[in-house]
C-alpha cells in the first residue's frame, strides 16, 4: 500500500495547526519566516485583557501576535511580548539529546534558491546539506535533502526539499 493511503487509513483525525515562537525581536522574525522563507502573512495584532491573561498565564500580559501560514494552512505564530519582557534562552541549540522541541521542519521547493536567500540576509547554516530517507516509503520513491539553520530566536528550522526522481 502506498505511504499516502496508509497514512490516510492510519493516522487519526488530528492536524497540527500551529507552532508557536516567542521572539527576541519581531522584524527580525519576519525577515526571516516572511521575507525569505515566504510564508505568507494571515494575521498580526496586539493581544491582551482577562482572556489573555488566564490562556498564557501571565498577569498584565500584553503580546504582540503574528501568525504566518503555508499554502495548506499551516501556521507559525511568533510573540512578541511587550508585557512582561520575554525570557532569553541559551543562544545555542542544545542538540537533539536535548529535552523539549528539537526543530521546526519546513518543506522548500527549491533548497538552493532558499539557502542563498539565508545567506544573504546573514543567517548561518549548521550543517551542509544531507540527504536522507532514500530507503524509506515516506518519502514516495524520493529522498530528502535536508539542512538545518536557527533562527533570530535560536530555534532550529530544518528546511527539507523532497526530490522525487522523475519529477
Amino acid at each position: 500500500m502506498p505511504a499516502v493511503d496508509r497514512l490516510k487509513e492510519e493516522v487519526p483525525a488530528v492536524r497540527l495547526h500551529h507552532v508557536a515562537i516567542s521572539v527576541k525581536d519581531m522584524e527580525a522574525s519576519l525577515a526571516f519566516y516572511r521575507d525569505t522563507l515566504g510564508l505568507a502573512l494571515f494575521q498580526d495584532e496586539v493581544i491582551s485583557g482577562p482572556d489573555v491573561d488566564r490562556g498564557l498565564m501571565e498577569t498584565d500580559a500584553r503580546v504582540r501576535m503574528v501568525l504566518l501560514a503555508d499554502e495548506a494552512g499551516n501556521m507559525i505564530e511568533l510573540l512578541e511580548w511587550q508585557n512582561p519582557p520575554v525570557i532569553q534562552r541559551p543562544p545555542e541549540h542544545l542538540g537533539f539529546r536535548s529535552a523539549g522541541l528539537v526543530e521546526v521542519c519546513l518543506v522548500v521547493s527549491d533548497l538552493d534558491e532558499v539557502e542563498k536567500k539565508l545567506e544573504a540576509g546573514g543567517f548561518r547554516f549548521r550543517t551542509p546539506v544531507w540527504r536522507f530517507g532514500s530507503d524509506l516509503e515516506s518519502y514516495g520513491g524520493g529522498e530528502a535533502r535536508i539542512r538545518y539553520v536557527v533562527d533570530p530566536n535560536g530555534v532550529q528550522v530544518e528546511l527539507m526539499q523532497i526530490v522525487i526522481p522523475g519529477q
